[in-house]
């Protein structure tokens, strides 16, 4: 049935949800979990000085050995084998590439569940990888209530304040990505224009930025 169970993390709040369903399924089907952490290297290429890059990259990979200690936690606590990775990449890529590495029978994701046009429009990770990957994907809602804003997926939601402002959102048109206490995610409304939404990732309050 299943051998290998990737569970990608993000240590965002609510993930213990989807390690105890990657556990349950490993633990009836025999099988090891590996945790995935990928470090989005933007994170760090923002940062003017090579010291500066070495201390966030630094600081990112012990969030990610944390974050895939807490999924390997939960597997072992069912008497689940477990391995625990983190690695340098774009999280919707790096996901699929390493499934391939190990050869992956099932991944494990969480969502925050958006429906309609909404989820169509702006996507996420998750539903990147479920598009990209030709292998099985399962995924569990981390459910919308309050949190930071911890993830890509979260950060879109919160960019969608730009309507406020006089403006509908078209499309996100490159990957969010996290510079410090914020997340930048680029957009382009329905007029053409083109903006980057600051998202305040402790408290998503959101600023506008004209590009060009």
């Amino acid at each position: 049935m299943y051998e290998r169970i990737l569970v990608p993390t993000d240590g965002s709040d609510g993930f213990d949800r989807v390690a105890a369903e990657a556990a349950g399924i490993a633990d009836m089907a025999d099988a090891t979990v590996h945790a995935l952490y990928v470090i989005d290297p933007r994170a760090v290429d923002y940062e003017p000085s090579p010291e500066a890059r070495e201390t966030v990259e630094s600081e990112l990979r012990e969030t990610g050995e944390e974050a895939t200690a807490a999924v390997a936690a939960m597997a072992r606590g069912r008497g689940v084998d477990v391995e625990e990775v983190v690695r340098v990449g774009t999280p919707h890529s790096e996901i699929p590439t390493y499934a391939d590495e190990i050869e992956a029978d099932l991944i494990a994701m969480g969502t925050r569940g958006r429906t309609g046009l909404d989820r169509l429009l702006l996507g996420s990770v998750a539903e990147r990888v479920v598009r990209m990957s030709d292998r099985p994907v399962v995924t569990v809602n981390l459910g919308d209530g309050e949190r930071e804003i911890a993830d890509e997926e979260a950060a879109v939601d919160a960019a969608a304040a730009l309507r406020a402002d006089g403006h509908e959102l078209r499309e996100v048109r490159e990957d969010p990505y996290r510079e410090s206490s914020t997340w930048v995610v680029p957009v382009v409304t329905e007029d053409g224009e083109q903006f980057n939404v600051h998202v305040n990732a402790a408290t998503g309050e959101t600023r506008t930025a004209r590009v060009g």
